[in-house]
């Protein structure tokens, strides 16, 4: 099938501080480097001009034909798009969606196994999930920032999916993902959390052919290292599944005691 959970065996998933697989070698490295040399361009973008900003786009725009996407992405999106990726997932991350929402098929009235998918963006078709496999970069670094700060996902995701395709010509310091434990009770401030309040568990490297997916709740506590300033872009796939209402609560966490200043990022759909 060429999915990049063909190769995630036991010794790649963790459930400490959440439920989380990653691997370096994901795809097959012929096919890997295939699909890099062709990654999308992005080069044209009005919001290249911003600072170190996230900008990205549907997979499905591999088979629209209005932006230029090299043909080989086609099938690989066709997977990624699919149930029996989901199941992939399902099987491999099922035990800790569960530890981590164990009240989630009582409210749904029906197993992980059994949920329905359809792509974000298409017409509705009544499924359980909207999933979606995103092209996405960060823009050159003029001042060093961290595109996005120590957070949890939107409380409507079940889980989320980063997979890195570095230039090979990249050698940029920093844009890695932290994986943080909370030291006390969670406190946010909308989804957002002030670094004193996590210890780093674990670094997930930006570099090539490198996978990360993680089952979000209010523990998944994660953010992206600062970024030295560089003329060269980020590059990776996004990939979300993700239920038309919130799956867990963060109101019951806030923290609205006092006023913090957030440097989140910018956010740019093509």
């Amino acid at each position: 099938m060429n999915s990049i959970l063909d190769h995630i065996g036991p010794e790649h998933i963790h459930s400490d501080p959440f439920h989380y697989l990653t691997t370096s070698e994901a795809l097959d490295p012929g096919y890997y480097e295939a699909l890099a040399a062709n990654f999308p361009d992005f080069s044209d973008h009005p919001g290249m001009e911003t600072n170190n900003a996230l900008i990205h786009m549907s997979g499905l725009h591999a088979f629209a034909g209005e932006i230029p996407v090299d043909p080989i992405w086609q099938d690989f999106m066709r997977v990624h798009y699919s149930t029996e990726f989901f199941q992939q997932i399902i099987g491999l991350l099922g035990d800790g969606v569960r530890q981590s929402h164990p009240n989630l098929e009582d409210r749904l009235g029906k197993r992980l196994e059994d949920l329905t998918v359809q792509p974000r963006h298409s017409e509705d078709m009544g499924a359980d999930l909207w999933i979606d496999a995103q092209f996405a970069i960060n823009t050159p670094v003029r001042e060093a920032t961290s595109v996005r700060c120590r957070h949890v996902d939107d409380p409507k995701k079940l889980f989320a999916g980063l997979f890195y395709m570095p230039m090979p010509d990249d050698d940029t310091v920093g844009g890695e993902l932290e994986i943080c434990r909370w030291r006390e009770a969670p406190s946010f401030q909308s989804v957002f959390i002030q670094d004193h309040m996590v210890d780093l568990v674990d670094t997930v490297k930006y570099q090539a052919n490198t996978l990360l997916v993680f089952i979000n709740s209010p523990e998944a506590v994660h953010g992206v290292t600062v970024r030295q300033k560089t003329p060269r872009i980020r590059r990776y796939l996004n990939f979300i599944a993700e239920f038309r209402e919130p799956i867990f609560d963060l109101q019951q966490y806030q923290d609205d005691s006092a006023p913090w200043a957030l440097m989140m990022g910018g956010e740019k759909k093509r």
